[in-house]
C-alpha cells in the first residue's frame, strides 16, 4: 500500500513540474500564456500523470498500453525533477552569493535558456534510456571450484529479472534467447523475477512461450522464484494485494514455466550424476508474502552431496556467509538490476554487498546479473540488459 501513502507526494511533485513548465512556456511565446494553450496542456498533462492509476482500472490491451505509457512517464518525470531541482539549487546558491532574496524569480532570459537546457537534456536522456533498454549484451565470468567432478568445466547462461509484462515483449525475449543460445550453454539458469506480478499484463504470452522453447542446453533450464513472481496488481510500480492474508504465484506462471521447458526449484536440489548439484531457493520476500517456510542454507545443504560442486540459485544476493559455511560454492542471483538507471545505481551499490558482478569470499563465489529486462521506468542508463555467460572450471576433475 506504499502507493497510497506516496500519492500526495506524487501529486505535489507533478504540480511543481506543471508550474515550472508553464513558467517556461510564457517566456517562449505570448500565446503559451493564454487559456487557449494552458487548458489543453493541463488536460493532456493530467491524463498523462494519472496513467499509473488508470492502468489499474483498465483490462486487456488497453491496460498494457496504459501501463507502458505510465512506465515511460515515470522515468521522464524523474529526470525532469532531478534537473529542475538541480537548477533551483544553482539559482539558490547564486542568490545567496549575490545576497538577493531567494524567492526572486530568475529573469525571463535565464528562464528561457535554462528551461530549454532542461527540456532537451530530459529528451536526450529519455530517448537514450528507452532505446538502450531494448538491447541485450553478454557478460563473461570465469570461476574455479576446487571440488572433484566428472566434468572438467560447465558453461552456464544466467538470466534474471526478465519481468515479463508490459515493459518486456517478445522482441526482447527473442534477443535474450538468441544471446543464451549463442553461449551454447550446458545449463540455463533463470534466477527469479521472470514475471512482473500481473500475468495479464504479458502481451501475447503464447508467442513468448514459443520463443523460450527454442533455448537449447545440455542439462536443461532451471529457475527459482523472485519477489515479483507473485500475483499482485501494480500501481505506479508498487504492488498491492486484494486483501488476502497470503498470496502466491499465479497458477498460469507455474504452467508457463513448465510449458517453456523451465524446471522450477522451490527449496529443492537436484544432482547431475557425479558432476555437480543445483539448488533453487525460495525467494525470501516471496516466502514471507506467501506464508511458506523457507529453508536455511544449512537445511538445504543436507539435501546435497557437498563433496560435489554445489551451485545455488538465490534471487536476492544475500546470506553469503551462511551459504559458504553450508558448503555451497557458487551463488547465482539477480534482483538488483545494478540500479537500472542513474542515479539509483549509486544507492544500489551502497546498499548491497554484491550489487553486480562477481564477489568472492574464500572458496565461495557470488555472481549477480543486472537482469535481462526492466522494472518500473522502461529505461536503462548506466547499466545494461544482459545475459551472463559463466564458465565454471572444476579444478580437481575426476579421471
Amino acid at each position: 500500500m506504499a502507493a497510497v501513502f506516496l500519492s500526495p507526494l506524487y501529486l505535489l511533485l507533478n504540480a511543481y513540474l506543471v508550474f515550472r513548465m508553464l513558467q517556461w512556456f510564457r517566456t517562449l511565446s505570448g500565446f503559451m500564456g493564454t487559456l487557449w494553450f494552458v487548458v489543453p496542456f493541463l488536460a493532456f498533462y493530467i491524463l498523462l500523470c494519472l496513467t499509473p492509476l488508470t492502468a489499474v482500472l483498465f483490462h486487456g490491451r488497453l491496460q498494457i498500453l496504459t501501463r507502458r505509457i505510465s512506465n515511460y512517464w515515470l522515468g521522464i518525470l524523474m529526470y525532469f525533477l532531478i534537473l529542475l531541482f538541480t537548477s533551483d539549487l544553482i539559482w539558490l546558491i547564486y542568490c545567496l552569493i549575490r545576497k538577493q532574496t531567494i524567492f526572486q524569480a530568475p529573469p525571463a532570459g535565464i528562464l528561457r535558456i535554462g528551461g530549454g537546457i532542461v527540456f532537451f537534456c530530459v529528451l536526450a536522456i529519455s530517448v537514450c534510456g528507452i532505446c538502450h533498454a531494448s538491447h541485450i549484451k553478454k557478460t563473461f565470468y570465469e570461476v574455479t571450484v576446487d571440488k572433484p567432478s566428472d566434468l572438467s568445466r560447465l558453461r552456464i547462461a544466467l538470466v534474471a529479472d526478465l519481468h515479463l509484462g508490459c515493459n518486456v515483449d517478445n522482441r526482447l525475449v527473442k534477443k535474450m534467447t538468441a544471446a543464451v543460445n549463442s553461449i551454447r550453454p550446458d545449463l540455463i539458469i533463470f534466477a527469479g523475477d521472470t514475471f512482473d506480478n500481473d500475468f495479464d499484463s504479458i502481451d501475447h504470452p503464447e508467442e513468448i512461450l514459443r520463443t523460450l522453447r527454442q533455448m537449447r542446453s545440455t542439462y536443461g533450464a532451471w529457475a527459482c522464484w523472485g519477489n515479483h513472481d507473485i500475483s499482485e496488481k501494480i500501481l505506479a510500480g508498487f504492488t498491492f494485494s486484494s486483501g488476502d492474508s497470503t498470496i502466491g504465484s499465479d497458477p498460469r506462471m507455474d504452467q508457463f514455466l513448465k510449458d517453456a521447458g523451465i524446471r522450477l526449484l522451490e527449496d529443492e536440489s537436484i544432482q547431475f550424476g557425479q558432476s555437480f548439484t543445483l539448488t533453487g531457493r525460495l525467494d525470501r520476500s516471496w516466502a514471507a508474502r506467501s506464508g511458506l517456510p523457507r529453508k536455511t542454507p544449512a537445511q538445504l545443504a543436507k539435501l546435497i552431496d557437498r563433496r560435489l560442486p554445489a551451485i545455488v540459485i538465490d534471487h536476492q544476493p544475500a546470506e553469503f556467509g551462511q551459504l559458504s559455511a553450508a558448503g555451497f560454492d557458487l551463488d547465482l542471483s539477480g534482483h538488483t538490476h545494478d540500479g537500472q538507471i542513474f542515479p539509483s545505481t549509486i544507492f544500489t551499490r551502497i546498499g548491497w554487498k554484491n550489487s553486480y558482478g562477481i564477489h568472492q569470499e574464500g572458496t565461495f563465489t557470488s555472481i549477480v546479473t543486472s537482469g535481462a529486462g526492466v522494472w518500473g521506468p522502461a529505461m536503462r542508463l548506466g547499466t545494461h540488459n544482459e545475459v551472463a555467460e559463466i564458465l565454471v572450471n572444476f579444478h580437481e576433475a575426476k579421471p
